[in-house]
């Protein structure tokens, strides 16, 4: 089960130091078998740069409720 979907607003958690929630991004790639852990990919919004991490590495945003997930973007767009 994946801890993110694309789409997803996260923020940095953090390798080892405190973590910057006011570094928001959206998950733009969720890649898995190249890994031992699923491997999602990041837009930074204020860096405007992309990096990829595992999910011990980025939270989702606050405020951001789970059930407003839409899983599949297809459909209505």
């Amino acid at each position: 089960m994946l801890d993110f979907v694309k789409g997803d607003l996260v923020y940095f958690v953090g390798y080892e130091g405190p973590s910057d929630s006011n570094e928001l991004g959206v998950v733009i790639d969720v890649r898995v078998g190249e890994s031992h852990f699923p491997l999602y990919e990041v837009h930074w919004f204020k860096k405007q740069l992309s990096s990829t991490h595992t999910a011990t590495h980025i939270g989702l945003a606050p405020g951001t409720d789970l059930k407003d997930r839409v899983n599949d973007r297809g459909e209505g767009d």
